[in-house]
């Protein structure tokens, strides 16, 4: 998962300056209208260039204004800060920031954002040829690193290259060296942070500064204190929210059980009186780089893959249930953090999952859907079942 914020736009050169827009604007040129099938990688090469060509010009008219400042993050309304959960082939978007602090942070300018809506909405064909499918993949690659070049302007100057070689590991090196812009590593920033860990230290003051903008106070996965667990709920539910808060933001290293999960798991925990709860249980896979198209399985770190568990269903394709009574709850969390290989968890499967063949199977999925109309009418829908495992 990640993290998004938005640039003020009244900072944003693109939005206020014309001189800059008008040089800036042919180089923001978009591929996939032409779908030759010949002409991939010359098309690629050529609209990387035009945009590596933007970056510098951007590079150059942002290091002569003031040095960027919390000012500088656009503080509207509550689609201010997003987190984004990418899974192998679907990705869910929720208002607020949700998990822990996660290792990537993208800043969205005007520039960024027009391009995303038309390369991944308005312009992407969904039965378009392996040309047009490539295109749009390889140049949203582009967007993907302009997003964490323009965050790594808030960090500590001295800091960026570490922090950028962190997210381009081993191949991603290579891909920095072919196709990307250098990043500005001398522009000072106006944001003073720890020097130590500058990017967990900007997210905790983001959470801190943004207050109830942030549509999504997390104290199960940030737990500050004694109590993890969100106020205004009943006792047994705060209870089993407490529980559930020791098995995130723990790498697979240390807690076996992740090895065993699928991407998206919903808990739904059950209290004495009927009523009920869900929880999504997210898997955040670790990789080295996510700088390539294909070979995503060779680029995986899982002994650093971790979980996200956050009120509500954050997927549309659920992979697996569990239905856990509220009393139980501290059982279960103590068996996941017991588990240590598949016979273990085949037992914790049989005394709280649903699996297909479970008798009641269509009755606890369809209530995660009736859940979603109950508490988030407008994101209601039907889900997908089709990717639902059989643990």
């Amino acid at each position: 998962n990640f993290w998004t914020v938005f640039q003020e736009p009244a900072l944003d050169r693109y939005v206020t300056d014309a001189a800059y827009r008008g040089k800036a604007t042919p180089l923001l040129a978009m591929p996939g209208q032409i779908d030759d099938v010949g002409s991939v990688i010359s098309l690629w090469h050529n609209y990387r260039d035009k945009r590596n060509d933007y970056e510098k010009l951007r590079q150059q008219a942002y290091a002569e204004m003031t040095p960027p400042s919390w000012s500088t993050l656009w503080a509207g309304n509550d689609n201010a800060l997003l987190t984004i959960f990418r899974h192998f082939d679907s990705a869910s978007v929720s208002k607020g920031l949700i998990g822990d602090v996660p290792q990537t942070l993208w800043l969205f300018d005007y520039p960024l954002l027009e391009r995303t809506y038309y390369q991944l909405a308005v312009n992407f064909d969904v039965f378009g040829n392996v040309s047009h499918q490539a295109q749009t993949r390889l140049y949203f690659d582009l967007i993907r690193n302009g997003a964490e070049v323009n965050f790594l302007r808030l960090m500590p100057a001295d800091s960026r290259a570490g922090i950028l070689s962190d997210w381009y590991q081993n191949s991603g090196k290579l891909k920095m060296w072919l196709d990307y812009q250098k990043i500005d590593a001398d522009t000072p920033t106006g944001i003073k942070l720890d020097p130590v860990d500058p990017k967990r230290d900007f997210a905790l003051k983001l959470i801190e500064r943004t207050g109830t903008l942030n549509a999504r106070p997390d104290p199960i996965n940030r737990c500050t204190g004694a109590y993890c667990s969100r106020p205004g709920i009943a006792r047994e539910f705060q209870y089993a929210e407490q529980s559930l808060s020791s098995l995130t933001s723990r790498p697979a290293a240390g807690l076996a059980v992740i090895n065993q999960l699928p991407e998206a798991t919903m808990l739904r925990i059950e209290g004495a009186d009927g009523k009920r709860e869900m929880y999504s249980m997210l898997r955040n896979r670790a990789h080295t780089n996510v700088a390539f198209m294909l070979g995503e399985e060779y680029r995986l770190q899982p002994g650093l893959d971790t979980l996200t568990i956050y009120p509500g269903v954050l997927s549309s394709y659920p992979n697996f249930m569990f239905n856990i009574p509220a009393d139980e709850v501290p059982a279960f969390v103590k068996a996941m953090e017991q588990c240590k290989d598949q016979s273990t968890f085949d037992t914790i499967v049989e005394r709280w999952g649903i699996r297909r063949s479970n008798p009641q199977f269509w009755h606890y999925f369809h209530d995660i859907g009736q859940y979603i109309n109950e508490t988030d009418p407008v994101e209601a829908g039907v889900l997908d079942m089709n990717r639902y495992e059989n643990l």
